[in-house]
């Protein structure tokens, strides 16, 4: 007697894998989104006013082994991060994830760090001001300079620092400019003049 076979793939195939990968993912839909992959996300991160809080912002990922701090561009506030959100925080919604990782990173960086969303307004229409000041003589000082310009409405990115003598703002001009910049300044009790160090 002949045994009849179907001409079914054997299990490891790539016509089965494929068959495996869709039923699964129909008869789970929520797979997907609780397990999203690992991966790279980059990230703009408050609190890098001035190059040497580089290594600052190195030491506080060091406390979080969850993440892989991959890269850091500080001409634009970003960090390029290796992990995998749903290991991270099992359950949580993806659109929550940015908050989380801002909470964590304020959590271990005594909040002198934060994470929010990408800018969404393409660089071209945003305008770089530059405001010479005077008494910024610390970390600290400049910290809370900084502070007070990247909270105001329509500032992307700001930069203080006692070593350049200068705070720096990438604004979108519909939302502010220099003088609202200079103004916040000076109710924090910063002195705006002088001429910016080299």
């Amino acid at each position: 007697m002949k045994t009849i076979r179907p001409n079914v793939p054997r299990y490891g195939s790539p016509v089965t894998s494929l068959l495996l990968l869709c039923l699964c993912t129909i008869a789970s839909p929520a797979c997907a989104e609780d397990s999203p992959t690992p991966g790279q996300f980059k990230h703009q991160i408050t609190g890098l006013f001035m190059p040497e809080r580089e290594q600052d912002l190195r030491d506080a990922f060091k406390k979080l082994p969850q993440f892989k701090l991959v890269s850091i561009d500080y001409a634009n506030a970003e960090v390029v991060l290796d992990y995998e959100p749903a290991k991270v925080w099992p359950g949580e919604k993806p659109e929550k994830y940015v908050g989380r990782l801002n909470d964590d990173l304020r959590n271990v960086s005594r909040a002198s760090f934060g994470v929010k969303s990408l800018r969404t307004k393409p660089l071209d229409k945003l305008k770089l001001v530059e405001i010479p000041v005077v008494g910024l003589d610390c970390k600290g000082c400049s910290f809370a300079a900084y502070e007070m310009v990247f909270k105001l409405p329509g500032v992307e990115r700001a930069t203080a620092s006692f070593k350049s003598g200068k705070v720096t703002a990438l604004v979108d001009p519909e939302l502010t400019d220099s003088s609202k910049l200079e103004e916040a300044l000076k109710m924090g009790g910063v002195e705006i003049g002088g001429q910016p160090k080299p």
